[in-house]
């Protein structure tokens, strides 16, 4: 009974003061409960912050390397009709003093959008050309650091991606490219090795409606994931040796790679 009576008072009451006038009495101060808030969380200790920078992975916002290189975060979207056979994404990107660009990025950049440009570019040691294979169904990312775009001679690109590929176990793939050219013909090529491969059964290649390069968001995505890591492994290697270190060094190749296998 004093636990009803003591409720009825904790509760506003309404009194008519007069015709359309009502009076609101509200809880006192002292029967509010109290807000929370996060404690004071200390900072990582010394053999902490060494242990994470071997590979900083995960992310961590008190790593100033993770906060320059992928402060923004990795977004998370819900995926929805996937695909039954697994699908296999491929695409050219470019290594800048910037950090890892597409080609329309690039093209901005550079003010831009000719081929001509990127040439150039290329000669003077500010951009490298890269290829990025990702598996839609397992997530797994791998990149390279190729000569050039499109089949070559030795068919060195084509052997990369099919490397990747085959590590993955799928014995039915769909690979899926946008319409340039250069990734194509890489495409055409990658396919024809399929009866090389033992443990693949089928190789589809989808095709893309023309001018919807958008419709491969799935390698862009990878293309910023790879991106955040790399520029992350890159700052502190610089911080470390106290010197920029050029795009086109031969420790580039690796650390993208090793980017990639942290990331899988």
């Amino acid at each position: 009974m004093v636990e009803e009576e003591s409720s009825r008072t904790l509760a506003p009451v309404e009194s008519k003061l007069g015709e359309g006038e009502v009076c609101v009495e509200e809880e006192s101060e002292e029967d509010s409960a109290g807000l929370k808030h996060a404690t004071d969380v200390a900072s990582p200790g010394r053999d902490k912050v060494e242990q994470h920078r071997v590979t900083h992975y995960p992310y961590r916002s008190w790593c100033k390397q993770c906060v320059m290189g992928r402060g923004v975060g990795k977004p998370h979207a819900t995926v929805t009709g996937e695909s039954s056979v697994p699908i296999v994404g491929m695409d050219y990107f470019f290594m800048t003093k910037e950090g890892l660009r597409r080609r329309d990025e690039l093209a901005k950049d550079l003010n831009d959008e000719s081929d001509e440009a990127i040439i150039q570019a290329r000669s003077k040691g500010e951009v490298v050309k890269c290829l990025l294979v990702r598996c839609f169904k397992s997530k797994n990312i791998f990149a390279h650091v190729v000569p050039q775009k499109g089949d070559d001679e030795d068919h060195y690109c084509a052997k990369l991606a099919a490397g990747d590929i085959e590590w993955l176990g799928h014995t039915k793939i769909i690979l899926k490219t946008d319409n340039e050219r250069a990734v194509v013909a890489l495409k055409h090529r990658v396919a024809t090795h399929r009866n090389e491969w033992t443990s693949l059964d089928n190789v589809q290649n989808e095709r893309l409606a023309a001018y919807e390069s958008q419709s491969n968001g799935g390698t862009g995505v990878g293309v910023k994931i790879v991106r955040g890591l790399f520029r992350t492994l890159k700052l502190c290697l610089e911080e470390r040796l106290g010197k920029y270190v050029p795009v086109d060094h031969a420790l580039m190749p690796w650390l993208l790679n090793h980017a990639c296998i942290l990331l899988d």
